[in-house]
């Protein structure tokens, strides 16, 4: 997999409601507050943990897929969990008001911390970047999981590490990129109409990529 493939894979995961979701809530608190010093502290501590967290959790994903392999049982693992997870964020969609779905779709996060933002900005944007970093595992981690199996399969774990590095640097881009342009209110609003808006089209865009990657590897893990 090419430096330029994995930069371009970071970029299409990089939108979800989860990330940009809380991201915009937070911004609409701290604006509010009418602090602009605290704004530039969540933003450093809350896309810095983001990035960490999804990062560590690749690379340990593909530490454990180069000792096991993913080839013959867990290449049709990987894949067949790939389609999966893609058709199961497709159903709440097909099915709105199934519960089960939305659920495994949904972000859980503690509101509360919401109400600490001004005593301490630095803490609270790390703990919701963090949070966040694990939550966009089961949100939209599909793509990751596909780019970390064939990684696993095509490159040496070095050369996969510095894949990852430069999957998450397009990861994150985009949300540095919504981080300032909705510093400014106006903007603001318009960028959590637009994400409510795009949302679906989103989710079913990243959900068909899953599906599409999990029979790639599938394809792939037949040829050893």
């Amino acid at each position: 997999m090419s430096y330029i493939t994995s930069f371009l894979a970071g970029i299409t995961d990089s939108y979800n409601p989860c990330s940009i979701g809380v991201l915009l809530v937070s911004l609409t608190i701290l604006l509010g507050l009418k602090k602009p010093k605290m704004i530039g502290i969540f933003g450093i501590s809350y896309l810095s943990a983001i990035f960490a967290t999804y990062f560590i959790i690749g690379i340990g994903a593909l530490k454990a897929f180069h000792l096991f392999g993913v080839h013959g049982f867990f290449g049709y693992v990987s894949g067949v969990i790939l389609i999966v997870v893609g058709l199961i964020h497709m159903f709440p969609h097909l099915f709105p008001n199934n519960s089960i779905t939305r659920w495994m779709r949904s972000c859980h996060l503690p509101s509360s911390l919401n109400d600490h933002m001004d005593k301490g900005v630095f803490i609270v944007g790390a703990i919701l970047g963090f949070l966040i970093g694990l939550c966009t595992i089961p949100c939209a981690g599909g793509i990751y999981l596909g780019v970390i199996s064939l990684l696993a399969l095509k490159t040496t774990y070095a050369q996969g590490v510095l894949n990852l590095f430069i999957f998450n640097i397009g990861f994150i881009l985009p949300l540095i990129v919504v981080f300032f342009l909705a510093t400014r209110k106006p903007v603001l609003e318009k960028l959590k109409q637009w994400n409510a808006k795009l949302a679906r089209y989103g989710i079913i865009v990243t959900s068909g990529i899953m599906i599409i990657m999990g029979l790639v590897i599938l394809w792939i893990t037949r040829g050893f």
